[in-house]
């Protein structure tokens, strides 16, 4: 008896999304294609049982309830770089491989973070705003750190990380990182140093924040984090607003443990208009932001379709978080 054909299920928040282009390149592999609406979780159990690996376009979230009841449902492929929507813990326990998009905006990524290490160095903000107001004092500006010869840290050191801290260095800028699962030769290669966490904030002029989001990183940066760094530092976050103890963030800036901040992601997104962050003069934020450009959904589109075909097919995708997962996810497959 020849074995059943997979089954792709896409997941989507409306039906008339277009799904054409994952439906040629699946069809082309023999693998059948449904496309289900999710509106809550019972919906999206539903639209789980009879699919092998599912593609979360609905961005929707795969707790350890709904982990629990996928019995045929192997993989869930999350079209992004971040996957804190999926306990990935519970994931492998029952045998169900993640993958993610780690490459699909690296460089957006990367030109935001240093975007908002720059404008808040050169204090672009409230230049702007003196000039408006009839203000041409740009010594009254100062003080300006030189850049060149500062500081840069890094905390984490992925794929984002590394090609901040690559460009940084065409800035002048000396580049520290911060992560206990890196090798530090890796970080050698690169010319960057590894250092432990409190070495990185009480050393560093400038702080992006690269790490990404689960239980053992929420809130990672907090008073404790704030208090060590520099009160001329500038710190910047384009990975998850929840690694920030943002509350820790507000004080830091108003007492002066930090200069500045430049934040692309908050705890509540949108957040509340009373957030303190968005009135503050030395802080910038904007809108989760870092990973858009013109070139991001057709990239991430083919990025996802790539990694479903390679799952179908038995090849282990870029993404692949879980790992231990593999074996008995793809044994399970092909049963």
């Amino acid at each position: 008896m020849s074995p059943r054909p997979v089954t792709v299920g896409i997941a989507v928040r409306t039906l008339d999304t277009d799904v054409s282009d994952e439906r040629t390149a699946l069809e082309a592999i023999g693998a059948k294609l449904k496309v289900f609406q999710i509106t809550d979780q019972a919906s999206l159990i539903d639209g789980l049982r009879d699919v092998d690996v599912v593609l979360n376009r609905a961005y929707t979230r795969f707790d350890a309830s709904v982990l629990s009841q996928m019995e045929r449902c192997r993989a869930i492929v999350q079209p992004s770089t971040g996957y804190d929507v999926i306990d990935v813990d519970a994931a492998t326990e029952h045998g169900i491989v993640v993958i993610n998009l780690p490459f699909q905006c690296i460089d957006e990524v990367v030109n935001h973070a240093l975007a908002l290490i720059l404008a808040l160095n050169r204090k672009l903000v409230t230049a702007r705003a003196q000039v408006r107001a009839g203000i041409w004092n740009p010594r009254g500006l100062l003080p300006i750190g030189p850049i060149a010869g500062e500081t840069l840290g890094l905390l984490g050191f992925g794929n984002i990380a590394r090609e901040t801290g690559r460009r940084a260095q065409i800035f002048n800028l000396n580049v520290v990182a911060y992560d206990p699962f890196v090798d530090p030769s890796v970080a050698r290669a690169l010319n960057v140093e590894l250092l432990g966490l409190d070495d990185v904030l009480r050393r560093s002029d400038y702080i992006s924040c690269h790490l990404p989001l689960n239980p053992k990183t929420y809130h990672a940066v907090g008073e404790a984090q704030f208090r060590l760094m520099k009160p001329s530092a500038i710190f910047v976050n384009t990975a998850r607003g929840k690694v920030v103890d943002e509350p820790a963030l507000v004080r830091a800036l108003q007492d002066g443990w930090i200069a500045a901040a430049g934040l692309d992601v908050l705890e509540q997104e949108p957040p509340d208009p009373a957030n303190p962050l968005l009135h503050m003069e030395n802080v910038i934020v904007t809108p989760h932001l870092a990973g858009t450009s013109n070139a991001t959904p057709p990239r991430q589109r083919r990025q996802a379709i790539e990694s479903l075909v390679a799952y179908v097919k038995g090849e282990r995708p870029a993404g692949l978080v879980n790992p231990s997962a593999w074996d008995t996810a793809q044994a399970l497959l092909h049963a």
